[in-house]
């Protein structure tokens, strides 16, 4: 079986010969990056050094995971139609993580203590964080995991009126047992589509950006080395076609690559909703370790 392949319609696509143009209308919850990789993907034009231009407004969240995707999607090029104001703007920051551009540190800001709602995807949040193990070797047991963890950043100090980035939540943020600091997002019920892949991939950055402050703060690891890659999990019931295909049609995971930054991995759980908890072993669907060295 086949999907239809449909796009939101708050996006405009533009295509000339190997350039996209994705211009977004108005306020959208849809990811131009994303889509527009998508839409490169369904036309068979994401190879050859395609290009896509995003148009409009660039917020930083935004701007820094364009600036990111080249990691994972090589072949692929982003600009805006600011003459790629965005790049430079990405860099600005990344150049001042940790002086201009600052997060939460333990001094106030104690996370190790998160509650679960009476809600099925919270209370199984909280299984997987007391029994992280269990279901993911990756993980060593009594491994600390922080749930609800907040992925802000802010210019100078730390209040609303300074947030520079969007207002995120990762799931669950832990560190595995090859010391690689690592956000988890989770969804329970329904599939996890484009769109919030393209948030855990913000989560993802903000770790990459963070990594050593996060892992000396709450993990007590002195090891943030440029070296050590950001691990993000994804952990779902389904994971939508657009990302890993149907039938004989591939997703747009079938891009990514290997690269110095991340690792991607994605985790099927099957979950009894009547008991509230998760049943039988966890799959591990696709994983960029699995792939060939760099």
């Amino acid at each position: 079986m086949t999907y239809r392949k449909v796009y939101p319609s708050q996006l405009n696509f533009n295509l000339e010969q190997q350039r996209l143009c994705v211009c977004a209308f108005g306020e959208t919850k849809y990811n131009p990056d994303l889509w527009g990789i998508k839409y490169l993907f369904d036309k068979g034009l994401h190879g050859n050094n395609a290009e896509i231009c995003v148009n409009g407004a660039i917020p930083n969240s935004l701007a820094l995971r364009m600036y990111f995707l080249r990691y994972l999607f090589p072949d692929i090029r982003f600009h805006d139609d600011y003459g790629d104001k965005f790049s430079a703007e990405a860099e600005e920051i990344i150049r001042n993580i940790g002086t201009k551009y600052v997060t939460y540190s333990v001094n106030g800001h104690l996370f190790d203590d998160r509650g679960t709602k009476d809600k099925l995807e919270s209370c199984i949040e909280k299984e997987l964080a007391d029994n992280i193990s269990r279901y993911i070797p990756d993980f060593a047991n009594g491994v600390k995991i922080i749930r609800q963890f907040p992925a802000n950043m802010f210019r100078d100090c730390i209040s609303e009126g300074s947030r520079v980035t969007d207002k995120l939540w990762i799931d669950m943020v832990s560190v595995n047992c090859a010391g690689e600091l690592s956000p988890i997002e989770l969804k329970v019920g329904g599939n996890i589509p484009l769109d919030l892949f393209a948030q855990g991939l913000d989560y993802g950055t903000y770790c990459h950006l963070f990594k050593g402050h996060v892992k000396d703060n709450w993990f007590n690891e002195k090891t943030g080395a440029k070296k050590d890659k950001v691990t993000i999990y994804y952990i779902g019931e389904e994971f939508h076609p657009a990302l890993v295909g149907r039938g004989k049609e591939k997703g747009i995971i079938s891009l990514i690559r290997q690269n110095e930054l991340f690792n991607i991995v994605f985790v099927k759980i099957t979950v009894d909703k009547k008991r509230r908890c998760i049943v039988g072993k966890l799959e591990v669907i696709f994983d960029t370790r699995k792939q060939c060295e760099l």
